[in-house]
């Protein structure tokens, strides 16, 4: 079954990033607790190709300035990993869920997603910043220490694409074409 979103819900993926944008300037990231994966992928899920740097743009610009304005903290390769899985996560929502019936599909990537980021985002604060020895023990150290962030986020993850990739929950913005 081939899904097509409602034209009434076309501006739906930008209140969804705008939203997030605003949480995380708003109040920080509260204990990982804010989807932005989920976000990205129904927003490449539901807008062309064209429209990715739109939203790419906005969060890139959320982490520059609360990294170097609010924080006062230097950009690092670590930012450079995020704005990549940023991207990756677009890619993948339009590749993988565009147009298609998306549920479970579409929770598995929002998993994917926070796995894999979770794995990478961590490997590259390790080799980027000087919080942990550059050995296996110092490598194991800043994935434990991230895990209580990391259950954080994929619960966010997982109940926000619950909610906005479900097309129950979309039912009346959601035709179905066979």
């Amino acid at each position: 079954m081939k899904l097509e979103i409602n034209k009434a819900w076309v501006f739906m993926p930008y209140l969804l990033i705008a939203g997030v944008a605003v949480m995380r300037l708003a109040i920080g990231h509260p204990f990982n607790f804010i989807p932005v994966f989920t976000c990205l992928l129904f927003f490449a899920m539901t807008r062309p190709r064209r429209e990715h740097a739109i939203p790419f743009s906005l969060l890139a610009g959320v982490d520059v300035y609360l990294t170097r304005i609010r924080n006062g903290y230097p950009l690092t390769g670590d930012h450079a990993v995020t704005w990549l899985w940023y991207l990756v996560a677009m890619l993948a929502g339009g590749a993988l869920l565009r147009g298609k019936s998306w549920t479970p599909r579409a929770v598995l990537c929002s998993l994917l997603a926070s796995i894999s980021f979770f794995v990478v985002s961590n490997f590259a604060v390790w080799a980027a910043w000087g919080m942990y020895v550059k050995t296996w023990s110092g490598l194991g150290e800043c994935y434990i220490a991230a895990l209580p962030f990391f259950r954080n986020s994929l619960a966010s993850e997982m109940v926000a694409s619950a909610l906005t990739l479900s097309p129950r929950q979309l039912a009346s913005g959601v035709s179905a074409q066979e």
